[in-house]
């Protein structure tokens, strides 16, 4: 049996009367001006109510329904399009990097950072997951039914638990209910993130569940990772578009910001997976480290079944985000040499 690492690190939705509309409004501003005097409140206890009006949801009950659409977010990892993809080579990887970007402390082995998207739909499979055998990094989605359980079933576990916030997407896929999208005001921006935390309890931190629009736009990503601030003190870019201002963003705020290296599932086959895997091999080889984006389908989770062991046998070691941003510290001087270069 594998020893697990418990996680020591708290970084921290015709013809309807215009009188209706105009209640309905006045109902979600009234609700708001109540929570802004009671935010003393459980977190648990946060009303599931939106500011503005939320389009309709592909989800029911925290369920896709994949008879009804195609656009459904479990379908592919990097918001349906293919064409949004971003899948460089290790050497443009290794390139892009910035020159400040932290680096490995010496002497450790080269490290990987699993982390397991769109959790919290499936019982099992969230079960599946847990029972890896490694450290891992576990992104809970805050509309699924079972987000509070399986929150507690991640940390009981000890692995890193996250918010996998829903956000506006590039194109028609739509993200979940109560996504952050841009022209949202920052007072509802900030009251989603406080309400999708309080779904997803002791959470370390949060990823994008889509947003490769919405991480684009700096003026709303900021009040959104202020308010992350407030709840916790790590962001993972997953990196849905090339653009993405997130991790730059998060930085500036003084969170700990990383961001994904390889999505390992976009095709759902096992073959393409064990490929994806052998490119977050090379990588970690290459750099000392990497991070892994999947989900919890079954062919993932057959994937990373057999290559756990194979890889910890090549000398990789699997860690939790909090884990391998420990061992990224950049000594300040780095930074500052870095910044007259």
């Amino acid at each position: 049996m594998r020893r697990r690492h418990p996680n020591r690190f708290r970084v921290l939705q015709s013809a309807t009367p215009a009188f209706a509309s105009v209640v309905a409004a006045a109902a979600y501003g009234v609700g708001a001006i109540v929570f802004s005097f009671t935010s003393k409140a459980d977190p648990a206890d946060l009303p599931e109510f939106s500011l503005s009006y939320d389009p309709p949801s592909l989800y029911v009950s925290g369920i896709a329904d994949p008879a009804e659409t195609d656009l459904v977010a479990l379908a592919a990892p990097e918001e349906v399009a293919s064409s949004q993809v971003v899948v460089p080579e290790i050497d443009e990887m290794l390139e892009a990097q910035p020159a400040s970007y932290p680096v490995p402390t010496a002497n450790t082995p080269p490290r990987i950072a699993l982390v397991i998207d769109d959790v919290g739909l499936d019982r099992d499979a969230a079960r599946r997951t847990s029972e890896l055998g490694v450290p891992i990094s576990m992104a809970v989605l805050p509309y699924a039914d079972a987000s509070r359980d399986v929150s507690r079933q991640v940390r009981e576990a000890g692995h890193d638990l996250l918010l996998h916030m829903p956000m506006e997407p590039l194109g028609l896929a739509d993200p979940g209910p109560h996504a952050l999208r841009v022209g949202q005001s920052e007072d509802e921006l900030r009251l989603r993130v406080r309400w999708a935390f309080a779904r997803v309890p002791g959470a370390i931190g949060m990823n994008n569940h889509m947003g490769s629009r919405l991480t684009q736009d700096t003026s709303a990503l900021r009040p959104v990772l202020e308010a992350l601030s407030q709840e916790a003190g790590l962001f993972l870019d997953s990196m849905t578009t090339a653009e993405s201002r997130g991790a730059a963003v998060a930085r500036g705020l003084g969170l700990t910001a990383l961001e994904r290296d390889i999505f390992l599932d976009h095709t759902i086959e096992v073959a393409a997976i064990n490929a994806r895997l052998a490119e977050v091999e090379a990588l970690a080889s290459l750099r000392g480290w990497a991070i892994a984006i999947g989900h919890p389908h079954d062919e993932t989770l057959e994937a990373l079944e057999s290559w756990i062991a194979e890889a910890e046998a090549r000398g990789f070691e699997f860690v939790t985000l909090t884990e391998l941003a420990r061992s990224l510290e950049t000594p300040s001087q780095q930074i500052v040499e870095a910044s007259i270069r």
